[in-house]
């Protein structure tokens, strides 16, 4: 009996409770509403005064204000504060997931169920040429077959591996692209996302690894064959013919020095390539190279009737020094007045002209090596670097070229922080220009700035 008892009275204080939490909700909305009601009241009470309204449709006006104020629903300031909080966070998440997103240097998409696209990064943007942005369909921007297939099995929940695919607008480029589904917790509205990932450099650098190869072994096979076919003729028909026995032999001889200045320059290429460092630098004095390069080829121009014109005089100064290889640059200079001997000979001479003059606002020292031959049609000139790569082959094989002169050139100039420049017009020649920064006298490789 004690215990019924006991269950009665708590029975009782449930009601109690109830009618207490409502009583507080009352007053804390009539409170939150306060200006509002106030501002109500004192409007009824004017309109009263002024005739506007009678007295007990006033009373009744603010009557239906109090109960509207007193069960409207209404957040406590600890709600409003979590609601904005949630929002704050929120924003910032969003915030932080785009600022990553635009730091990868890589082109995402993001994009929902239904293949719409909600966001993409400035990589997307850039190599995309802003082709693909939000509200885009990735189903409609990207049609390769290869592609749309990963893209329809992430939609259908599979999980697809990487695909490689080629992009030709705005260029060419080749993209390693995978779908990936998002975690649900950090999925949202866009659960998926396109990843691609530039394949270009690496496809570049293997087809010219690729044409390397297939040009290099073409080079070394005619002379090779040349020289088997001389060897045949002398072990059978020639063996006791002392006349052609001595015509092939030269022959054979010019066919080994060709092999032999092919395989030189291919070792001096592959050297150059993988000389990262530059342990071996040190001032220069170009004039000095010059002089030298200038003597040593004298011979070979006098052969070919051609006269070497000098005028460097105004690099002939200490202030004129370069940080760089002295032997490197003997090579850069011997590679383009040899050139300009064997091609330009028709012109009769070639100017070696040099001078300091301000480049991008750099003290350079800048020579020109001019001949006065045919001249190099405008559409060859941006290949004249590329290994084996010759405007006139047989007229190249004929004169002892190799093909790999000017990509030698190009090499060394880049390993001294310069550049190498060409121009030319049919019927009057061409110029080569090498352009190095001066060195400042002080520490290894920087140059001094010229002063507005």
């Amino acid at each position: 009996m004690p215990e019924r008892r006991e269950d009665s009275g708590a029975d009782a204080e449930k009601p109690d409770a109830g009618r207490e939490s409502i009583l507080r909700g009352v007053r804390r909305r009539l409170f939150s509403n306060r200006f509002p009601l106030t501002a109500a009241t004192v409007l009824f009470a004017a309109l009263a005064a002024a005739g506007a309204i009678g007295f007990s449709a006033m009373l009744g006006c603010i009557a239906v204000m109090l109960a509207v104020c007193a069960f409207a629903p209404v957040r406590s300031a600890r709600e409003r504060r979590a609601e904005q909080q949630g929002r704050t966070a929120e924003t910032r998440d969003q915030a932080r997931s785009a600022a990553v997103m635009n730091s990868l240097p890589d082109p995402l998409v993001s994009f929902d169920a239904q293949g719409t696209v909600h966001a993409v990064n400035t990589a997307c943007r850039r190599f995309f040429n802003d082709t693909v942005g939000p509200g885009s369909s990735v189903l409609l921007r990207f049609r390769t077959p290869e592609l749309l297939a990963v893209v329809n099995e992430a939609l259908s929940g599979g999980e697809p591996g990487p695909v490689e695919v080629v992009e030709r607008y705005p260029i060419e480029r080749w993209y390693e692209a995978v779908v990936v589904r998002l975690p649900e917790e950090a999925a949202g509205d866009a659960p998926f996302l396109l990843h691609f990932r530039d394949l270009s450099e690496a496809r570049r650098i293997d087809r010219m690894r690729t044409d390397f190869i297939a040009n290099a072994s073409h080079e070394l096979r005619t002379p090779l064959a040349s020289l088997s076919g001389f060897i045949e003729t002398l072990a059978g028909p020639a063996r006791d013919d002392p006349a052609a026995r001595d015509r092939f032999l030269a022959i054979m001889q010019e066919q080994t020095d060709r092999m032999s200045r092919l395989i030189d320059d291919l070792l001096s290429l592959s050297r150059l390539e993988t000389a990262f460092g530059r342990t071996d630098f040190g001032p220069v004095d170009v004039a000095e190279v010059l002089h030298h390069v200038c003597g040593a080829l004298g011979p070979a121009a006098a052969d070919a009737e051609v006269s070497i014109s000098q005028d460097f005089a105004a690099i002939d100064k200490p202030g004129c020094r370069v940080w760089g290889s002295r032997d490197e640059l003997i090579q850069v200079f011997t590679n383009l007045m040899e050139n300009a001997i064997r091609y330009g000979a028709v012109g009769g001479r070639i100017d070696v002209v040099g001078e300091c003059a301000p480049v991008s606002g750099v003290d350079s020292v800048c020579v020109a090596v001019r001949d006065y031959g045919p001249g190099i049609p405008e559409e060859h000139i941006p290949r004249l670097t590329e290994r084996f790569y010759r405007v006139d082959v047989e007229s190249s094989r004929a004169k002892k070229g190799t093909g790999l002169g000017l990509a030698i050139v190009k090499h060394i100039v880049t390993r001294h922080s310069g550049r190498l420049s060409v121009t030319s017009r049919i019927g009057e020649g061409a110029s080569f220009t090498v352009t190095i920064p001066v060195w400042d006298g002080k520490s290894g490789g920087l140059v001094s700035e010229i002063s507005e």
